[in-house]
């Protein structure tokens, strides 16, 4: 149960309350704000259960990172964010990656916007373009059932209400992101299955209140 408790409160709380943060309207330099700091703070946790896996196991992380990279690219991609959090440029050059956060409007048929959230996506040198939540959840997911570990917890990334307006609107708060010079946004339009798939509006009217 220990470890239970522990993984829980390390990880899945943390992505629970960035799932919930996400879908507030806030305007977020993409690569500097509250947001990419607690992206750092859950990859690296993510990161460090090869540690905790290793000592199970009376091995070393090192022995066990090819392991875990080779049976999931989400735990792959959790470990150098982490890295590239701390380390900025990576030894490996294939390993290299950058975080930005971007807000993300639906668009529907009479131009009207709706914001969906604000998306976490990772660039990564050899593995392309991720969102970080799916990825995050992925890893999740895939060590608890790596570590065996009986969680009552699922998760899945949330959007925010379903409401459009003529305006792609974003409100901007220093608590939460103390500087910003420039903001993001990317746009979508549902497809007859329901997927939203991304959209170039003839107009795009944005402001940040």
């Amino acid at each position: 149960m220990r470890a239970e408790l522990k993984f829980l409160n390390d990880i899945a709380k943390p992505w629970d309350e960035l799932n919930a943060f996400l879908i507030e309207r806030y305007a977020f330099q993409p690569d500097l704000s509250d947001v990419t700091t607690r992206v750092s703070a859950i990859a690296t946790a993510i990161k460090h259960q090869v540690d905790i896996l290793a000592l199970d196991r009376g091995s070393k992380p090192k022995k066990i990172q090819p392991e875990v990279d080779t049976e999931s690219n989400a735990v792959r991609l959790m470990s150098d964010v982490s890295d590239a959090a701390k380390h900025v440029v990576l030894d490996t050059p294939d390993r290299q990656n950058s975080i930005f956060v971007a807000a993300m409007f639906e668009v529907n048929l009479e131009g009207h916007f709706r914001f969906l959230r604000n998306g976490v996506f990772i660039e990564h040198a050899t593995l392309g373009r991720h969102d970080f939540m799916s990825t995050a959840l992925s890893a999740i997911e895939y060590w608890s059932k790596k570590r065996n570990l009986n969680l009552a917890w699922s998760g899945a990334v949330r959007e925010a209400a379903h409401e459009f307006f003529p305006t792609a609107f974003l409100h901007f708060d220093t608590k939460y992101c103390i500087n910003m010079s420039s903001t993001r946004i990317m746009c979508f339009r549902r497809d007859d299955a329901g997927n939203v798939q991304p959209f170039v509006p003839e107009v795009v009217r944005f402001e940040v209140r």
